[in-house]
């Protein structure tokens, strides 16, 4: 039997096979390869395993939308759980995308679409600290939950990331 609050991993399991599946269905020129797909796969992972704590969970009530909600009433309307709606939103390759032709950016969501797109540069933040790109993952999910910027900057964003998930 599980905890009251945690999830079976079969749950997760079938919700990443899931959000695998409508990538590939979407187009195959829009599915992660090689390095790029390992390197997500590894970020994903440690971002869920995060969001399994009751503090980093909090962040999801640190922020509004446009219409201030908390991105926590938008997460209640799509999962049961902040890990479960993490491996049911599809992380595309972004290389046609015109913001992941700077070299600085890594991963590019807009407030309330339910995607991310990898660009190039996120296996090697990925590679040299995987700590940081676990919490660009869940910077990149409070995004597709209707989260902007300016205000609050995307540092702010990260920063407040970085507090609550430890």
């Amino acid at each position: 039997m599980s905890k009251k609050g945690s999830r079976p991993s079969l749950v997760l399991a079938s919700a990443i096979l899931l959000a695998a599946e409508a990538v590939q269905a979407a187009s195959p020129s829009l599915r992660l390869t090689g390095f790029d797909a390992g390197a997500l796969d590894r970020a994903r992972t440690g971002a869920v395993r995060r969001l399994q704590d009751g503090e980093c969970r909090k962040v999801f009530s640190d922020f509004t939308d446009a219409d201030g909600r908390t991105l926590q009433q938008n997460l209640d309307e799509w999962a049961p759980s902040p890990a479960d709606y993490v491996a049911l939103v599809p992380f595309l390759d972004g290389t046609s995308q015109k913001p992941c032709r700077r070299s600085n950016i890594a991963l590019v969501a807009q407030p309330g679409v339910r995607r991310v797109y990898v660009c190039k540069a996120f296996a090697d933040v990925q590679l040299k600290q995987p700590g940081v790109a676990e919490s660009m993952v869940i910077h990149e999910i409070l995004h597709t939950l209707g989260l902007g910027e300016n205000p609050p900057t995307s540092f702010e964003i990260t920063q407040r990331v970085e507090a609550r998930c430890r």
